[in-house]
């Protein structure tokens, strides 16, 4: 049989467990605290260790406007132990507030991934263990499920026949699910059975006769994917490359998720041409599509299908009048290298002895050798490059050769070489993130340092839909696997609302 949508469950990780489904460390805080500062003198880790972290408050936290609250992590200092947020909190909080803390990959914890928002609450954290109805008594809904989307939820009591029916806006009732006596954690589907809540049913409590409770359902913000906040975007920074795990668990016993596969959404449009006459470089320009009535605003990836031999190339839109759309210029790159000596670090400023190019260091990808016995090779991503970079260019940071290119440098954006675009090229929107696949070795993920460090061994691509989604093989009953999301932000992005990146899963 086919494990049903409520089977595949989705976990947050953290760096810090040691075994697969540990629970997330309870933290607590103390004495001076603020609205944008969280002091835990428990929390003994190294400066910056939880710098990009996600946390929330306890759904039971003592401060009730704290109650379930997501935060976003800027900073980490280990003397004072102190938590530096990137927004305020609703409330301070005080003495005793409890939070636990998300970052990294390395293992799988307890907590599941939320679900939607059900009238503005989250049933995960609601205290009594979830949201109940007013007019369905005897019901308390623990998740809602993401497959249901936003909008109108309608649970439906049904006295004669003892079964409890939902359904989203106008659409039909899905399967009922008998609630003739007690359960825990049942699953009530939607008709087109992949949307569901997950209840707990007291059968002494139902009402006598029919009834019906209407519930708004809205997606959560920043409970895994934080904003991009100011300080990753300030112009001058040459941007970043920011990384987030999510775990995936087939709960289904019994049964494999037979060619399961991902992929991401993206901003709706139609897909378009560039004008007659019109052509698009490398640095920054603006150029007219022939109709972009319908795209964003601002903000925005789209992507060239024509050149590369079809294998498209990418730009990112910081802007749209009309149909015209004015693009970031390309200062980023690969470069390859070997004979390393001393070791490359992100965030250093490299050139080339022999070309004069130069760039900041984004990423490093060791595929071998190693830093201290010179042989160390691989590729570098690097940002806010001048010039290009040669073969055998020795690259260097202040006065010191650490590698030697093996080939010229290669411009290109989200793992696209970048090319010159003409008239008639089709265009089309693109994903706002890159999705990479990451199946555990012994139920271990890769586990980067931070944030901001890639997984070894993941390759990303833009997958935007069904047609293009990432192959995740076949998933066996009780076991592992785990979705990487790239984020790729350049300097100067700029906020847009509605980004869309969510998974979605297929399987057979």
């Amino acid at each position: 049989m086919t494990p049903s949508a409520d089977k595949l469950r989705v976990y947050y990780p953290s760096k810090n467990l040691t075994s697969d489904g540990a629970a997330l460390p309870l933290w607590t805080t103390t004495a001076g605290s603020e609205l944008t500062k969280i002091v835990a003198s428990s929390l003994s880790q190294a400066d910056d260790y939880w710098a990009g972290a996600i946390g929330f408050f306890e759904g039971n936290t003592t401060t009730v406007a704290l109650q379930g609250q997501f935060f976003h992590v800027k900073s980490f200092t280990s003397a004072s132990r102190t938590l530096a947020l990137t927004q305020d909190l609703p409330a301070v909080p005080q003495s005793g507030d409890t939070f636990r803390l998300v970052l990294g990959g390395n293992y799988r914890s307890s907590t599941e991934v939320v679900g939607m928002l059900v009238g503005g609450a989250l049933p995960e954290f609601k205290a009594g263990g979830g949201v109940a109805g007013v007019q369905v008594t005897g019901v308390t809904i623990k998740k809602a499920s993401a497959f249901l989307g936003a909008g109108t939820l309608t649970v439906n009591y049904r006295r004669a026949q003892q079964l409890l029916f939902v359904r989203m806006g106008t659409q039909a009732y899905g399967v009922g699910l008998d609630v003739s006596t007690n359960i825990t954690n049942g699953i009530v589907f939607a008709a087109d059975g992949q949307g569901f809540i997950q209840v707990d049913v007291n059968a002494a409590q139902l009402a006598t006769a029919d009834r019906t409770d209407t519930w708004t359902l809205t997606f959560p913000e920043r409970t895994l994917t934080p904003d991009y906040e100011g300080y990753e975007t300030t112009t001058g920074n040459g941007g970043k490359t920011r990384y987030r795990l999510e775990c995936v668990r087939n709960t289904d016993t019994v049964d494999a998720m037979v060619d399961l596969a991902v992929y991401t959404g993206r901003p709706v449009g139609a897909a378009t041409t560039i004008a007659s006459g019109q052509s698009l470089a490398l640095l920054a320009a603006g150029f007219d599509v022939a109709d972009a009535s319908t795209w964003p605003t601002r903000s925005f990836w789209i992507k060239n299908k024509t050149v590369n031999s079809a294998a498209g190339d990418c730009r990112y839109v910081i802007y749209r009048s009309g149909n015209t759309l004015y693009c970031l210029q390309v200062d980023w790159a690969t470069l390859a290298f070997n004979t390393g000596t001393s070791q490359i670090r992100q965030g250093d400023t490299l050139t080339g002895t022999s070309s004069g190019a130069t760039a900041v260091v984004d990423q490093v990808m060791l595929t071998e050798g190693s830093w201290g016995s010179g042989n160390a090779a691989g590729t570098l991503l690097l940002k806010k490059v001048v010039g290009t970079f040669t073969s055998s260019d020795y690259l260097r940071v202040n006065t010191t050769n650490m590698a030697r290119a093996t080939a010229n440098s290669v411009l290109g954006l989200r793992g696209y070489t970048a090319v010159n675009w003409s008239s008639g090229n089709a265009i089309e929107l693109m994903s706002d993130v890159d999705l990479g696949v990451n199946k555990p070795l012994l139920n271990q993920y890769e586990n980067p340092t931070s944030e901001t460090t890639a997984p070894a061994n993941v390759i990303f691509k833009d997958a935007s839909n069904a047609a293009t989604a990432l192959p995740m093989d076949n998933l066996a009953p009780s076991r592992l696997h785990g979705v990487w999301r790239r984020e790729w932000i350049m300097d100067g992005h700029q906020s847009r609302a509605g980004v869309d990146a969510d998974t979605r899963y297929s399987w057979s």
